[in-house]
This record gives C-alpha cells, structure tokens and sequence, in this order.
C-alpha cells in the first residue's frame, strides 16, 4: 500500500485527506470513498484498507473538521452542506473509475446518506457498499429528555461540544493505534468529543435513514460487518436495518466476541476472510 497526504480548503476549512493506493499504480480499479468514525482519523484504517488496495481499489479517506489534523474545534464537523461540499470535492478525484461507498461507525450512517443521496440522483452511483459497525441510532444511549436539551440548546451554542462517552474498551479487544506523531502530543489523533451542533445532525441522518432506506439503490452490492457484543451500535439494530435494505445482492455478517471494531483485535482475521469473500464476488467494470 502507497499512502499519501494531501491537503484541502473547503468553506474556510483545511482539512487532511489520505488516498491510499496499491503497490501498482497502474493496477488501479475502483475508488473507494471511506467515512470515518466520529472522534477518528485515517491512518486508524490502514490495516482494514490493505484488503481493498490489494485488489487495486484505491481508499481515500477525509477526515472531517475537528478530526485527524484538520482544522477546527475537536467534535465539530460543521453541518450537513459542509459534508455535502467534502464529498462533491472527494468525487471530483475519482475520475472515470467506478468507485464504492464505505464507512465506519458514523462513518457507515454517513455511508448510509450517501447512497440514499445517490438513489435520489444528488450522488453518481456507486458501485458496491461497505457498512462496518454502522451508527444507525446515534442517539440510543441517550435519553429522551437529554436529546431534547440538545435540540433547544443546539441553535444557540451549535459549537458547544460534549463527550460521546465512548471508551477505546467499548470498540477493541486488543489496541492497535499508530504511534502518535511528535507534531500531535497535545493534540490527539483519537478523541470522543462531539458538538451539539454536529450530534443534531446525525439525528436528523437518522431519521432520513430510518424513513426512507427504500431510496438506496437495490442495484449497489453491499455488506455489513458487526460485532456480536458491540456496545456502541447494538447488532440487533443492524441486522434490523439490514432487513429494511432493499439491495438484491446483500451480505450480512457478525462476528461472534467482537465488539465495535472488529477489524481490530485478535480474531480480526474474520473480518478480513468475510471481505476478501465479498470481493471475490464483485463485478467491478
């Protein structure tokens, strides 16, 4: 895998962007657009990307504001015509390759989005979907009364962040975070802040994914990885969601033991066996 760096303004905002690339670059296929997880950065990745840039499809990663080394307040990753501006900006790279949708966490509600988006002819159509762990109820481990102060508070301080009150014990068995650059000591690559702002508009994702998965493409091969014991996104709800996913070619698959990131861990290895035998089944033109 080749990894490179690049750096972007979109509305005011630098933000940090990863492409990662196969050995070859001429055996170059398909692009893949990966969202990453709230409070998380690309080279968190690396190891799950290998699976795709092995097969030629190159990975590229923009880690919104407040994440990674982009500008900006930890947590706050703007609102919804930001994250529209990063993806019109990521799909002008990928040229006249076919290219996939993937996510993680948030990253695979924000996936999510995107392919209803495409159904609805806002997006070019992807080709396949990955949803790992996907953060179909972000507001589950809140309460009814805390989401309402969260939507009074939200257009008078939308900036204001708050801790997610996920832990690194609720996502992996067995650590495997990069080192830290020495640029970064008190700037932490991983964080679990979030703005009321931001945290507003992943309930409003939410509800869009909820009431309307029937505008997903039923013509997009996709699959969904889930931890069997995540306590961050429940496997029920995922496998709940799977159902309503209109798509003809669908994989669902759950890992016995795993928690919410199983691409991480001592049993990653059926993560990386479930995706390799998806792969081996896409027709990518």
């Amino acid at each position: 895998m080749i990894a490179n760096s690049h750096w972007i303004r979109i509305k005011g905002q630098l933000l940090h962007r990863m492409v990662f690339d196969p050995e070859d670059l001429g055996s170059v296929i398909a692009v893949a657009i990966f969202y990453h997880g709230q409070g998380d950065y690309a080279e968190r990745y690396v190891n799950v990307l290998d699976v795709f840039t092995r097969r030629g499809i190159r990975c590229v990663i923009t880690e919104l504001p407040g994440h990674g080394y982009s500008s900006g307040r930890r947590g706050h990753c703007g609102d919804d015509e930001l994250l529209d501006c990063v993806v019109r900006d990521t799909l002008k790279i990928i040229g006249e390759y076919p290219y996939g949708v993937m996510g993680h966490s948030m990253g695979g509600l924000l996936a999510l989005r995107h392919l209803i988006f495409a159904g609805r002819d806002h997006y070019p159509m992807p080709d396949f979907a990955w949803l790992s762990s996907p953060l179909i109820h972000p507001g589950g481990r809140r309460s009814e009364w805390y989401k309402a102060i969260l939507r009074f508070f939200t257009p008078i301080i939308p900036s204001l962040t708050v801790t997610t009150g996920v832990t690194s014990q609720m996502c992996h068995v067995k650590s495997h975070y990069p080192k830290q650059r020495p640029a970064l000591k008190k700037r932490q690559l991983w964080h679990r802040r979030i703005s009321l702002g931001w945290a507003r508009a992943l309930l409003d994702i939410e509800q869009l994914v909820r009431q309307h998965a029937s505008d997903i493409p039923a013509s997009v091969p996709v699959i969904c990885t889930q931890g069997e014991d995540d306590p961050v996104c429940p496997a029920q709800t995922a496998r709940d969601l799977f159902r309503q996913l209109p798509n003809t070619e669908k994989v669902y698959c759950e890992f016995e033991g795993m928690l919410h990131d199983p691409f991480n861990g001592e049993a990653s290895d059926q993560l990386f066996a479930a995706l390799e035998t998806w792969l081996n089944g896409l027709d990518i033109k």
